[in-house]
């Protein structure tokens, strides 16, 4: 009688290294969250002209995909743990800088190199998760640190709000040294955690086996074969985006995954970060604690993130935004002479919202080949949130009801592609291997 095969993941389990990898993931989500924020709380520091608004709502995912379009190639080329040094160095920059900010122009520089500093951050995040994580606990680990990204907001919006009584200069400078402790925290976890050993593998061998002895002593040989086992009959990876998309199947991946992360991008920002200032700007720190209390309520999702349907989960969140985002538009007259009831449906909004970003950040960062990963997952957030900029001016003058109705349409987007992806993917959750996922593995480059 044949015995059966043993799986490559035999001999694998949580190490305390596993634990200071997703400390860094986690609290590096949450600092990108904290940077993306700030912008749209330092709207009431400076007194602006409407005109100007605009600019300084879209300043946030304007410098957030000039860092995703820096890092994602870099991140490629010079490794995952050296982009978290760069990221890092930005970030303290950034977050010192804002701290004794006075004017209009020096705000909007040292938020820029924040921001230049997320984009980078987040993107490798995504990308080393699925990397590094034991792959029995990819999933989950990957989702647990996104969800992370909401209690950065609720960090900062706990940090607006509670100094919001008091002058400008002290929410500034609050706001300002939260970031800056974020950062000490991020520098002594980082300095205990490997760079990717699969990205290593591809490139570097001999580094990947010392990198593993090193970080992994009881289990280097198990990593290191579950790596090989995971690739080494899938296609090679190719050098450039037009190379990976002539594979099959990677076209797919792009269209859907694009089309979700800029509903999400779009529908999440549009009413949290966006609808108050433009509509309800007594109530921007209320809207920002409310999306945040309920994201971080919703952020058990990752619990099932290793048993549960990537493809029926993405399904399941886009058609509950759009189902609420309808009910929003509907009654708006309700809500709109009642604060309260506005903050009640974005918070119920918030709830799904966070379902399908969890998911679908998850998603974007384990399809693409690993040479690849960086990049690719970086085009795919360059292509969203660089459509959410657009939003942000294309809507600047239109009425309430236009604009709710813009943003069910944006959420109709992100359904369409999680509806074609359920239809025509392949599963990459339910215990699903990267090397599946991604393509790399025999039989699954589609």
């Amino acid at each position: 009688m044949t015995e059966p095969a043993a799986s490559p993941h035999t001999g694998i389990f949580w190490t305390r290294t596993d634990t200071w990898n997703f400390l860094s993931f986690a609290i590096g989500m949450l600092a990108e969250s904290y940077a993306f924020g700030v912008a749209s709380v330092a709207t009431g520091w400076v007194t602006i002209p409407k005109s100007l608004l605009s600019l300084l709502l879209a300043w946030a995912p304007i410098w957030l995909i000039i860092g995703i379009a820096i890092s994602g190639p870099l991140s490629d080329r010079l490794g995952r743990k050296t982009m978290f040094y760069i990221t890092m160095v930005l970030y303290a920059v950034g977050a010192l800088g804002l701290a004794f900010s006075q004017g209009y122009v020096l705000i909007l520089l040292f938020l820029s190199i924040m921001l230049l500093a997320s984009g980078g951050e987040m993107n490798t995040i995504l990308v080393a998760s699925h990397e590094l994580m034991p792959p029995q606990h990819r999933g989950k680990a990957t989702m647990a640190a996104v969800n992370f990204v909401s209690i950065g907001g609720l960090l900062l919006a706990i940090a607006a709000f509670s100094s919001s009584y008091g002058s400008v200069p002290v929410q500034r400078a609050v706001v300002g040294g939260f970031g800056f402790v974020i950062v000490i925290l991020l520098l002594y976890v980082r300095g205990r955690t490997p760079e990717s050993l699969r990205w290593l593998h591809g490139i570097d061998p001999a580094r990947a086996q010392r990198e593993a002895i090193k970080f992994y002593p009881e289990q280097a040989t198990a990593r290191l074969a579950a790596i090989e086992a995971d690739t080494r009959d899938g296609a090679k990876a190719k050098p450039s985006v037009i190379a990976v998309l002539r594979q099959r199947g990677m076209k797919l991946k792009l269209a859907c995954s694009a089309m979700m992360s800029f509903g999400n991008a779009a529908g999440y920002g549009m009413i949290t970060y966006v609808v108050g200032p433009y509509f309800f700007k007594a109530l921007t720190d209320q809207i920002l604690l409310a999306a945040g209390l309920a994201a971080v309520m919703s952020g058990l999702i990752f619990l099932t993130g290793d048993r549960v349907s990537r493809r029926r989960t993405l399904l399941f969140g886009y058609i509950a935004c759009a189902g609420v985002s309808l009910v929003i538009l509907l009654s708006r007259n309700w809500w709109h002479v009642e604060a309260i009831r506005f903050l009640a449906l974005v918070f119920v909004l918030n709830i799904f919202i966070n379902i399908a970003y969890i998911t679908e950040d998850t998603f974007k960062a384990e399809i693409w080949p690993t040479a690849m990963r960086g990049t690719m997952t970086a085009l795919v957030r360059f292509i969203s949130i660089g459509f959410y900029v657009l939003t942000i001016f294309t809507t600047q003058n239109l009425s309430i009801g236009e604009y709710l109705g813009f943003n069910l349409a944006v959420w109709g987007i992100g359904l369409l592609g999680a509806t074609l992806w359920a239809i025509f993917g392949i599963e990459t959750g339910g215990g699903a291997d990267l090397g599946r996922a991604s393509g790399e593995a025999v039989g699954t480059a589609r």
